[in-house]
């Protein structure tokens, strides 16, 4: 029996089409999705909407675009802005714009230039973040890199190798915002094997070996093995375990 040929998509203007298996969806302008979709690669230089999930080798977003359901992909990049009511999986993220998800959003790597929120938690072995982020759940990382031109946010982080502070320049400009603006790190609690931080407020920070920089006001630092503060770091107190 031989294979079935997998038809490819394409929107130009404005469009809807079934959900189902694709080669190439490609939209040009306006598209509309009327169920599950997966494909080897979705581009979109315009606008998508679903209400139901997609599934993607390479997804690809340069406009403004919904999804109601999930995203998962080998890779996503988001140019413009995506907004996810579910759960994001994709092995790469790559954000220069804005992602919104409902849910949470895991995978091997992700590098935020741009900004994302999350109402969950965000699990991915490296992490690289020069623009913002707001999570609400736990951020966890193996590897952990912030240089950071936006306030960034998580109810906790953990890692094995933490290292945080703002964009070359950016701290000046603290001064000049409210703490819920400052270009700053803000957690409960942050927690690792080796930890570095600037700029960063948190009620407990904890790892194995610990150094505190400059902009940083943590409440209590609990380390094992090392632990330095930066005269211009503020720290209520710090116990070795």
């Amino acid at each position: 029996m031989s294979e079935q040929l997998v038809r490819d998509l394409k929107i130009n203007g404005l469009g809807q089409a079934a959900g189902g298996t694709y080669g190439k969806v490609n939209i040009d302008g306006i598209g509309t999705l009327n169920g599950d979709t997966v494909c080897d690669l979705l581009t979109v230089n315009g606008s998508l909407k679903t209400k139901h999930s997609i599934q993607g080798g390479e997804i690809r977003i340069n406009g403004n675009s919904s999804v109601g359901g999930k995203v998962g992909s080998g890779r996503l990049r988001v140019d413009g802005m995506l907004k996810v009511d579910g759960d994001v999986r994709s092995e790469r993220m790559d954000i220069n714009g804005m992602l919104r998800i409902g849910g949470g959003a895991a995978g091997d790597t992700l590098e935020i230039d741009g900004s994302l929120k999350s109402s969950g938690n965000v699990e991915f072995e490296t992490v690289q973040v020069y623009g913002g982020f707001q999570v609400g759940g736990m951020l966890n990382a193996g590897t952990l890199e912030l240089k950071m031109a936006a306030a960034c946010q998580a109810r906790e982080i953990g890692g094995e190798r933490i290292r945080v502070a703002a964009k070359k320049g950016s701290r000046k400009l603290l001064g000049l915002f409210t703490s819920s603006l400052a270009i700053r790190l803000t957690a409960d609690v942050i927690e690792g094997d080796d930890i570095v931080l600037e700029d960063t407020k948190a009620d407990v920070v904890r790892g194995n070996r610990v150094r505190i920089g400059p902009g940083c006001e943590i409440g209590v630092v609990e380390y094992r093995h090392a632990y330095e503060a930066d005269p211009k770091a503020s720290v209520g107190k710090a116990v070795q375990l």
